[in-house]
């Protein structure tokens, strides 16, 4: 069974809405009554059309545990301008502490990610992880075969950071403001709610893995074995604001990179790119440290005591002559004194 996630901006917007009021008017309370205010209270909440620097950084709680945790496996996050479903599918436990999505496309003129999410879809999710999948976030463009949407709005420019109204080829047109496009408000409500601790976002056609933003590097450089594509700071054509990327990056601790695949992507590549996003997510549980090596030498074993034995008595000269037929002991010498079978010794007595 399908849900809708809300991208309408009623019950969800207007919580939000009622919560920043009651902060800012316990603030003003605290101000006026010469106090201070606490450091939380005082961070920005990022607008969806300001430029400056967001300092709010938002973290996976307890509230986004219990929604992932109630999330059903395929989720509807929203339409699109022409009322096309935007769906997102989980692979793995809803309990799994880690999370991982991949954004097949955003361009509906960049197919080759659509690929790369069918196989994930085949693919049993590692251990300890969630994996999330988006076909497109822009089904309207990908029936059309164009980058923007049905509105021809740039998708990858209407995000609400840094948005900017200005443009330097039709293309890429941001729209009429931050958000202005429902598929860019599916997208932000389902991350927001989501969290997750990596999305990888595929396009097409530069054939690299961004290494542009610091936060993400390491992650990107990762990503970049596993696909076996080179890193490189992917440009911009025009102005470089309104991106998912840089949206999330910025608010969320989470980490977001963008992949170039090639222009054409085949179905062993998709299989390829497809298990190497397995490994990267995998990558995300720490692995079980092995037991402590004793830093104490063994003690050495316990030197045996050495059992006393009694001396043997003398044998007798009974004893000795019976010891052997011959009438001497075995092996041995018959003394001087000694009988031998040649007949009496000068010394022996006369019978």
């Amino acid at each position: 069974m399908r849900r809708a996630c809300s991208t309408d901006g009623g019950s969800y917007a207007e919580q939000v809405t009622s919560t920043r009021a009651r902060v800012a008017i316990a603030v003003t309370a605290v101000v006026l009554a010469g106090g201070t205010v606490p450091a939380a209270a005082t961070r920005t909440v990022p607008t969806s059309v300001s430029a400056a620097p967001v300092t709010t950084v938002r973290a996976a709680t307890a509230l986004t545990r219990e929604w992932r945790a109630r999330a059903p496996a395929t989720l509807v996050l929203g339409r699109s301008v022409q009322g096309r479903q935007i769906v997102a599918v989980r692979r793995g436990a809803s309990a799994a502490p880690y999370v991982v999505l991949v954004v097949g496309q955003m361009h509906g003129s960049e197919p080759g990610g659509r690929d790369v999410v069918a196989e994930l879809r085949r693919i049993a999710a590692p251990g300890g992880v969630q994996l999330w999948t988006i076909t497109s976030m822009n089904p309207d463009g990908a029936r059309a075969g164009t980058r923007r949407n049905a509105r021809g709005v740039d998708l990858n420019r209407n995000f609400p950071h840094q948005w900017r109204p200005s443009y330097t080829n039709r293309v890429y047109y941001p729209g009429r403001r931050a958000s202005s496009e429902p598929e860019t408000r599916a997208m932000t409500t389902f991350l927001d709610r989501l969290r997750p601790d990596l999305i990888v976002s595929l396009h097409q056609a530069y054939r690299s893995v961004d290494v542009g933003n610091a936060k993400t590097r390491a992650w990107a450089t990762r990503i970049a074995r596993a696909f076996g594509l080179p890193t490189l700071t992917v440009p911009c054509r025009g102005p470089c604001s309104g991106t998912m990327t840089g949206w999330f990056n910025t608010v969320f601790t989470g980490h977001a990179v963008t992949v170039e695949l090639p222009g054409r992507v085949s179905g062993a590549l998709a299989r390829a790119y497809a298990r190497g996003t397995i490994r990267v997510a995998a990558a995300l549980v720490p692995r079980t440290p092995a037991p402590p090596r004793p830093t104490t030498p063994a003690p050495a074993p316990p030197i045996p005591t050495p059992t006393p034995v009694a001396p043997s008595p003398e044998p007798s000269a009974t004893a000795a002559l019976s010891a052997s037929p011959s009438g001497s002991p075995s092996g041995s010498t018959a003394p001087a004194d000694t009988p031998t079978s040649d007949g009496p010794s000068a010394t022996a007595p006369t019978p």
